[in-house]
């Protein structure tokens, strides 16, 4: 099934969006972003820590992990300030950083970078439980006007200020399978 005919079966809304990377285009760049990830982490002499930032990166870390030619020991943080779509300043632990992060370097996974709060605050935290370095990687960074307050070291794409979905992000809770990244008409 081609990836126009894959877009096809899912929601309508999908249909009547703009289509900004498709499947092919996304997972040739998270290849390419893991054979630059392991190369960084070539002479790692433990399991490198991946954690991957729940609800979003999932389908994301799910391409990724298979590209990293590394030995890695996944486990997940589950972090958000959205309630109801809307983003708050208080920020909600649902699952914090393991401490087997101690005297250990991290890889955290995410979907999307935007004003960054929540990736900052998820490598704090591992900073805080003892990680030696925290790295992050993300799917898309997304540029808005006002720049995210951390920068993420590993970027698949970078998008314009525009609500998207798709991938492992959600529109209003749905469409977290839609089959590329997707953006609402402006």
């Amino acid at each position: 099934m081609s990836d126009n005919a894959d877009a096809d079966r899912h929601s309508p809304l999908v249909a009547g969006a703009e289509c900004l990377l498709d499947a092919a285009t996304i997972r040739a760049a998270t290849a390419a972003l893991g054979a630059s990830i392991s190369a960084d982490y070539a002479e790692l002499q433990e399991p490198l820590v991946v954690l991957l930032v729940m609800n979003g990166a999932v389908v994301f870390g799910g391409d990724l992990l298979p590209a990293l030619a590394l030995d890695v020991e996944l486990d997940y943080v589950h972090a958000s300030r959205y309630r109801d779509d809307q983003a708050t300043d208080a920020l909600t632990w649902q699952r914090p950083p393991p401490e087997s992060v101690s005297g250990r370097e991290v890889l955290l996974v995410d979907d999307i970078l935007d004003a960054g709060v929540t990736l900052a605050a998820v490598a704090e935290r591992c900073y805080q439980l003892g990680a030696v370095k925290v790295r992050s990687a993300v799917l898309l960074h997304k540029h808005t006007p006002t720049p995210a307050v951390i920068a993420a070291d590993y970027v698949a794409f970078e998008i314009a200020d525009r609500y998207v979905y798709g991938w492992g992000m959600d529109y209003r809770g749905r469409l977290r399978n839609a089959p590329g990244i997707f953006a609402l008409p402006c």
